[in-house]
């Protein structure tokens, strides 16, 4: 059988919702199809953050089905590949897909300190949180005056 098209919708920061579809054939039968998502480039910006899940997913999905919803990181490139399981055996796998989840708020900055200047001056420092879970546009510092005793 012809391989399956595919198409990959991220619908939130931790969701996506992946569909396929198999070219009508009549001289074969669907039994089931195998779903492949995989963190598309280790390196990426959330990769560090993928503790204790997995950097791929297969999943068996019976012939009925043609969609799956995942739960995925923040802000990750994945890819995602479909092969069709036949009467007639394995079909062809389909052209890999890539897709990105959606941002989502940072984890907490790292390494906060505050030095004390002078009697009007502070000097504030952090590092950028571990999961940054999309671009960090800048930080906003708040303080608030505390009274004399």
């Amino acid at each position: 059988p012809q391989p399956p098209d595919v198409l990959p919708n991220a619908l939130t920061a931790t969701s996506a919702n992946l569909t396929w579809s198999c070219p009508l054939e009549k001289n074969y039968t669907v039994i089931s199809y195998s779903v492949n998502v995989t963190l598309d480039k280790p390196n990426s910006v959330n990769a560090d953050c993928i503790h204790g899940q997995n950097r791929s997913y297969y999943f068996t999905v019976p012939a009925y089905q043609r969609y799956l919803y995942i739960s995925l990181v923040p802000f990750t490139s994945y890819s995602f590949v479909v092969l069709v399981y036949t009467t007639e055996g394995e079909g062809a796998l389909s052209m890999p897909r890539l897709f990105t989840t959606l941002q989502a708020p940072p984890t907490s900055p790292l390494n906060f300190s505050a030095s004390v200047l002078s009697y009007s001056s502070l000097l504030v420092s952090w590092s950028p949180p571990t999961c940054s879970n999309g671009k960090i546009l800048g930080y906003t510092v708040t303080y608030t005056p505390s009274r004399g005793i």
